[in-house]
């Protein structure tokens, strides 16, 4: 049962008991005319509700409708409360209590997230996608229907954020953050989902940038409309990836190297050049006070300046190319 059903579950259950404790309590408020104060009124309905057994506080005998009254607030009372009980005992026994505060914590730590990434599914693909984000210290929030296929994500990464639920429904995104998020990973293993997960998380931030999981290659240009920004077909990458092993190991293997080797932190990144650096020079950034960073190219919209000149003039959305570790490429993002 995931969070959300099971404080649905514990809210109506005891709304419906302080429903029936306030119908009981005023019940024989009316019935007695006013005789009794609304405690002792109180004191008769819980008498009542919880089969206590003790002596009648008030006679209803004596009240007309009284004993009538006492008969249907004692089978819907003990019908509630007993629901209850029962409730909060299969929350208690089966590890659902514990689990539920868990996920409410976490939900409150996903709250304040900005600039995340969500990965919808927690297959295979997105074990590797935590493992990368991972290394290079990016924050993430896995979606997934079931607390199950989550758990052997944790088994590795037990820190890892996660939203018990459906990625199709737009409520379920919004929990995950996806209107502060900054990237979408749909990798369910359904294209018609990842379809619809696309379509959803671009109308709910429309600068969301989304990468999708194509199984089916007819679907790739209708997942494409929806809102995707790129679509991955597994079967593609992996019949492109055996190719390139059989006809040109040595790169393949140094791409593998810089590009998602978890045993090594160099990573080839783009950094976004930040609007304080916009109009200096390529020298005024002085990338080379970073050890272990390399800067291969600076992009400017469709074109690519290999080796750029010190005196290269910067512009506002410029990407920079870089050979550089997690630690340092923060240190890039942050230069003013």
């Amino acid at each position: 049962m995931d969070t959300a059903n099971l404080q649905n579950r514990i809210y109506i259950t005891g709304f419906s008991l302080i429903v029936i404790l306030a119908i009981g309590t005023f019940g024989y408020d009316f019935i007695t005319n006013h005789e009794y104060d609304l405690f002792t009124c109180f004191y008769m309905t819980m008498v009542t509700v919880t089969t206590i057994g003790f002596d009648e506080i008030i006679p209803v005998k004596y009240y007309y409708g009284g004993r009538e009254f006492t008969v249907f607030l004692a089978v819907a009372g003990i019908g509630v409360l007993t629901y209850f009980v029962s409730t909060i005992t299969a929350i208690v026994v089966g590890g659902q209590l514990k689990q539920t505060l868990i996920n409410r914590k976490m939900e409150k730590t996903i709250e304040k997230f900005e600039n995340h990434y969500i990965i919808c599914g927690a297959g295979p693909h997105a074990l590797h996608i935590v493992e990368e984000l991972n290394v290079t210290k990016r924050k993430s929030v896995i979606v997934e229907f079931k607390q199950e296929t989550v758990n052997i994500v944790l088994q590795q990464y037990p820190q890892q954020k996660y939203v018990i639920g459906d990625s199709t429904h737009e409520d379920t995104l919004i929990k995950a953050g996806v209107s502060t998020a900054k990237g979408v990973f749909a990798v369910i293993n359904d294209d018609n989902a990842n379809l619809v997960v696309s379509l959803i998380a671009k109308r709910l931030n429309p600068g969301i940038r989304i990468i999708a999981l194509c199984n089916n290659h007819e679907s790739e240009s209708k997942i494409l409309l929806a809102g995707a920004d790129t679509v991955v077909s597994a079967d593609y990458i992996g019949g492109m990836r055996m190719a390139s092993e059989m006809l040109r190991p040595s790169v393949t293997h140094m791409i593998d190297k810089i590009t998602s080797n978890k045993y090594e932190t160099l990573r080839l990144e783009q950094i976004i050049i930040s609007d304080d650096i916009a109009g200096k020079t390529k020298k005024d950034l002085n990338v080379e006070q970073f050890k272990n960073t390399l800067l291969i190219a600076i992009q400017s919209g469709n074109e690519i300046k290999f080796k750029p000149d010190d005196d290269y003039v910067i512009s506002k959305g410029d990407l920079l190319l870089v050979l550089t570790t997690p630690d340092e490429r923060i240190a890039i993002q942050n230069i003013k």
